[in-house]
């Protein structure tokens, strides 16, 4: 049976279709080999908390919500590139599986902004990212790569998922997602999601993260700073975890 075709679009397409599109559902697995296609997301359901942060990281999606202040911006960094439309972007990346379920709402009302375009990118588990060289600061030479980028639009409830693996780390920084959100006229947040110390602890122990040794950087010692805030709610799953999200923006 023939590999599911990549769909790939310029954001500058996928700007002028926002609000079309939908969201499905995904499988967990871990380390496969698809490449990517825009066929399923994760869905956020079940496994067992393991220890989020209120604020601009907390999942939102919760009855009676009333607050909702404005999400950290941060540092774009050196490692974005125009991306391609689809929820799993692991291209075969090995890790341990990640769900990402994203909700956007704006500041003050809480409303989710329907139809925004989330791009997510981060560095695969020898914290390598793609599309870029060793010259341009990368760990790696991986110019011409796509692994681990995509972007989506939100749902009618301010959701888009994606499928992934737990980010690896390198010198100076904490394992994080890098995370952009815009409309058709403007760019709302530029930020980077992080993770609980702990299960990031337990994810290293594992191949092949653990093949690196000790991480340098923890989220205390990260260059960025900022950690606290943007720290998300993860779950374990059977062969992985979720990662729960929500991104406040003035719409």
């Amino acid at each position: 049976m023939p590999a599911p075709r990549v769909q790939q679009f310029g954001r500058r397409r996928a700007l002028a279709a926002l609000g079309v599109l939908g969201v499905s559902r995904y499988v967990p697995a871990c380390g496969s080999s698809q490449k990517g296609p825009d066929t399923g997301a994760f869905g956020g359901s079940g496994g067992r908390g393991l220890g989020g942060q209120s604020g601009g990281g907390d999942s939102g999606a919760q009855p009676g919500e009333t607050t909702c202040l404005l999400t950290p911006a941060q540092t774009e960094g050196p490692f974005f590139v125009d991306s391609m439309m689809r929820s799993d972007i692991r291209e075969g990346k090995l890790g341990v599986s990640l769900g990402l379920n994203l909700r956007v709402v704006e500041a003050g009302s809480c409303a989710p902004l329907v139809g925004a375009l989330v791009e997510v990118w981060h560095a695969d588990a020898a914290g390598v990212y793609s599309a870029f060289d060793v010259a341009a600061g990368n760990s790696q030479n991986a110019a011409g790569e796509t692994f681990l980028r995509g972007f989506q639009t939100a749902d009618a409830e301010g959701r888009v998922e994606f499928l992934s693996v737990y980010p690896g780390w390198y010198p100076g920084r904490t394992p994080h997602i890098h995370v952009m959100v815009r409309t058709a006229e403007r760019q709302l947040l530029t930020t980077q999601l992080y993770f609980p110390e702990a299960v990031t602890d337990a994810v290293y122990a594992l191949p092949p993260y653990a093949a690196r040794g000790r991480r340098s950087t923890t989220n205390a010692t990260d260059g960025i700073g900022g950690v606290a805030a943007l720290t998300g709610e993860l779950s374990e799953m059977a062969e992985g975890y979720a990662a729960a999200f929500r991104m406040v923006v003035n719409g």
